[in-house]
């Protein structure tokens, strides 16, 4: 017996509500290893239903183009009856076209075989995060994230196709409404040519090194004596299926070219686990600094369940990771010379999952900072700076991630709504604090940007009043 709506919708709900209380009895329970297993098996399956649902829109608007036996072929072939040659109705090639089936039923022509595969291999893509990760990224898995990257930029070409032809059909100019073979392939060529071009600009753009943004930041209570101090920010490197030790040796001779008094990772650095990037990121040992280097756990940390590993590796790198934990910098201080705090707090992402002996916890990180000092805080994502800009606790600067900048179109419209510092420099609240969003310094997966960039931040501190009024520091979300 068929279900009325409401009892589809209710079924749902409560299909919903059974994975919310599972997931939550999974938070609470399991251990963190099994946890990370199971939070990507989730994630596998909540984007393989997407991508499913959309690549059945995409083979239906596509597959009948790429038919041997097209309409126009069968416009040309005649069939005898009685010796009179006959064309088929437009009504039938209408419908052949439409149902993507051919004159002979099962064939197959090459670029339907092509299209086949692309939708393979896009739905492979996030697989090769847990099989085909090492020290340099494999070719299959670079193949893979490029048709991704390809097949959401063919999905904004489709709706950009649409929006052009109903805009046509509003002019002088307008397609009668019953060409619809017309229109359609009118819709594929437009979303072919912009998926090649946005495609291409996106791979060139992302292939580039990463371009040094030089920033300058009023700090409150800025001693002399470090007026003018250096921080290079590098932040969402994504060790994994398509960043590897070469990406990361660049990046760390570029940095080191900076001179920084400080360098600080803002999270994010790998996606896999450290048996698996090891020698990925070993050229971190080569970062030169003044007064230290110093790192901060990103979400992506806790996915791969081996977040405690990593920071005993990157310990190991020479690093410094500031555990809901900070430093004086620099460590020693003679005669008037002061010092700043620099603090770090967990991943927010901690607190979703339970991770055991992490979660963010501003208080603990400032802990032991002094009120007439400037305090630093490194927490990689936006929402965790606001927060702790929202905290009764003094903060003067928060320097953090996470966002990409949406990385290509269209995420570049849910990175700016979905978090409250977007990318570049903010000023927040009546203290004059403010917030720097690294756009990341690589890409996660997809190796392309399209709309944003990829970025090393050199940042200036100076005293407040040095800045008063600057434009560049004055923007609140």
């Amino acid at each position: 017996m068929a279900l009325t709506l409401s009892q589809k919708v209710l079924v749902a709900l409560c299909v919903l509500l059974g994975f919310g209380v599972t997931h939550f009895i999974m938070v609470k329970t399991v251990h963190h290893s099994t946890k990370a297993i199971i939070l990507r098996a989730e994630f596998v399956l909540a984007l393989e239903t997407i991508l499913a649902c959309v690549s059945v829109i995409i083979w239906r608007t596509f597959a009948p183009c790429f038919n041997t036996h097209s309409k126009f072929n069968h416009l040309r072939t005649a069939s005898t009856m009685n010796g009179v040659p006959q064309r088929k109705s437009s009504h039938d090639d209408r419908q052949s076209f439409n149902d993507g089936s051919t004159s002979s039923k099962g064939e197959w022509s090459f670029f339907k075989v092509l299209l086949l595969v692309f939708l393979f291999l896009c739905h492979c893509s996030y697989l090769t995060n847990i099989i085909f990760i090492s020290k340099e990224p494999y070719w299959y898995a670079m193949l893979c994230y490029i048709c991704l990257g390809a097949y959401i930029q063919l999905v904004v070409g489709l709706i950009i196709g649409k929006i052009a032809l109903f805009i046509l059909h509003q002019t002088p100019l307008k397609l009668k409404r019953n060409q619809q073979d017309m229109e359609t392939k009118v819709v594929i060529f437009i979303a072919i040519l912009y998926s090649l071009l946005a495609s291409m600009l996106g791979l060139y753009t992302a292939s580039k090194p990463p371009p040094v943004r030089h920033v300058k930041i009023p700090v409150r209570d800025l001693p002399s004596n470090l007026d003018g101090l250096s921080i290079v920010q590098i932040s969402d490197i994504h060790l994994g299926p398509t960043v590897g030790f070469t990406k990361l040796d660049m990046i760390v001779d570029i940095v080191n070219t900076q001179e920084a008094d400080i360098v600080v990772l803002t999270g994010d650095l790998v996606d896999g686990k450290v048996q698996s990037l090891r020698s990925a990121a070993k050229p971190l040992g080569r970062v030169l600094s003044k007064y230290g280097n110093f790192f901060v756990s990103g979400n992506h940390e806790y996915y791969t369940g081996d977040v405690d590993n990593w920071f005993s590796y990157v310990r190991s790198l020479g690093f410094v990771v500031l555990h809901n934990s900070n430093v004086q910098v620099p460590a020693k201080v003679t005669g008037n010379q002061g010092q700043i705090c620099v603090a770090g707090a967990d991943d927010i992402q901690a607190d979703s999952v339970g991770y055991p002996g992490h979660r963010f916890d501003v208080a603990s990180a400032v802990n032991g900072c002094s009120e007439s000092q400037p305090v630093i805080l490194l927490t990689h994502q936006p929402r965790a700076a606001k927060r702790a800009l929202d905290s009764n606790h003094k903060i003067d600067l928060v320097l953090s991630g996470h966002t990409h900048g949406g990385q290509v179109f269209p995420m570049i419209l849910g990175a700016y709504l979905l978090n409250p510092f977007y990318l570049g420099l903010y000023q927040y609240g009546p203290a004059g604090s403010h917030v720097y969003v690294n756009e990341g310094t690589q890409y996660w997966g997809i190796p392309m940007r399209i709309g944003t960039s990829t970025e090393i931040t050199h940042i200036t501190l100076t005293k407040a009043d040095h800045l008063q009024g600057e434009k560049d520091c004055s923007t609140q979300k």
